[in-house]
């Protein structure tokens, strides 16, 4: 067999086509021809204490079983509660409605603190996780773009002005849609919180360059990629706020169990960003924040493209 030159069966990583074949020369090379947005993020220290916070240890599983116990008596009380509320029960005054509506909106928010203690209990034991190969893939502009619409009403309801931004093309990412639906949901509903009225928030896709390799010895695809030959191995989403922002100090602490920035009105329990990281880095993900106080912040996720 002739070493000179490359069989025409090997195949190319990037467009899955023979590497010696006219869809790899006419698509894949192109892309050779325009600019690749490279993406350096900030080495990120997970599970170790930041700002005088630590990860939760052993202790914050009985509160976890406590949690089992409270969901179904959660799920009859909010059933009530309705029926009361659409007068299934008999008539009611407007201030007894008033009164059973926040009776509702109270139980509402106990509810999802406690699916949210039962979803980080999964992520902690591994139950959550899930390998990227096995998974097909979500396109990011049809997910991104329904979870952007959901979240229209309540910026129209602040005078927010909310934007999109997809990416070119279709591009796809090795995550769960429906854990993808909670980690952008997550970041939208914080933008949206912490956005005074008249702000904007900008959901934006961009495709890039990640490097990911950990040694001189691992390759991109498994095949060795010459140094100045770079692909679109990688996703970045960016959820942007007009926001007061949040100080370096506490850019990582956010990131972490139970932790809220001081002087937040927010009446959560400080695990919705714990629970997107897990969630992102389960998928071989990162995510963080760039933001200074009376600047807004921008949350970044990066993730890993599948072709």
């Amino acid at each position: 067999m002739s070493t000179q030159g490359q069989s025409p069966e090997v195949e190319c990583p990037v467009c899955h086509s023979p590497v010696c074949s006219l869809q790899h020369n006419t698509g894949c090379m192109t892309e050779q021809t325009r600019e690749i947005v490279e993406v350096h993020p900030p080495e990120i220290v997970s599970g170790v204490q930041v700002a005088g916070k630590e990860e939760v240890g052993a202790d914050f599983f009985p509160v976890v079983s406590a949690a089992h116990e409270f969901k179904t008596p959660l799920v009859v009380m909010l059933g009530y509660t309705d029926l009361l509320r659409n007068c299934h029960l008999g008539p009611l005054n407007d201030r007894q409605k008033e009164v059973l509506t926040e009776i509702q909106e109270s139980t509402e928010r106990l509810q999802k603190h406690i699916l949210n203690l039962l979803l980080l209990s999964e992520l902690k034991t591994g139950k959550a996780n899930h390998e990227a190969a096995d998974l097909e893939g979500a396109e990011l502009n049809e997910h991104l773009e329904e979870i952007y619409k959901y979240w229209s009403a309540a910026a129209r309801e602040k005078s927010i002005t909310n934007r999109f931004k997809p990416a070119p093309g279709q591009v796809r990412v090795a995550v769960d849609s429906l854990e993808l639906q909670h980690i952008v949901s997550n970041l939208i509903e914080n933008a949206l919180k912490f956005t005074p009225r008249n702000g904007s928030v900008t959901v934006q896709i961009t495709p890039c360059f990640w490097e990911r390799r950990k040694a001189q010895s691992e390759f991109l695809f498994n095949m060795e990629r010459k140094s100045d030959r770079k692909i679109e191995n990688a996703v970045r989403i960016d959820v942007t706020d007009t926001g007061k922002g949040i100080a370096p100090e506490y850019h990582r602490a956010i990131f972490l169990d139970f932790v809220q920035v001081p002087g937040t009105s927010s009446r959560g329990t400080g695990l919705g960003l714990a629970i997107a990281r897990r969630m992102v880095e389960a998928h071989g993900g990162l995510i963080w924040v760039e933001s200074e106080l009376g600047k807004g912040s921008k949350f970044s996720l990066l993730l890993a493209q599948v072709r």
